[in-house]
């Protein structure tokens, strides 16, 4: 089993994350990274429970919770 990072992300009109992009340059839409990452598929992100019990996408590290810094594709 090859272990992933996500290297781009894709937003929506909105600014909601949409895809992202690995760098095995698999791309997944949101479901399907969320699944990937709950098998350990993807590394460096986590699914969390949000303040509004939703299940969110959130990188690993502290400093880019939330992928502000990540190039886009």
């Amino acid at each position: 089993m090859k272990r992933e990072r996500i290297i781009a992300i894709r937003r929506d009109n909105l600014g909601r994350l949409v895809e992202f992009k690995t760098n095995n340059n698999k791309i997944y839409n949101y479901e399907m990274a969320k699944e990937a990452i709950d098998k350990g598929l993807i590394i460096n992100a986590e699914v969390i429970t949000g303040k509004d019990s939703l299940m969110h996408i959130k990188k690993k590290d502290n400093k880019d919770s939330d992928f502000n810094n990540t190039s886009e594709f």
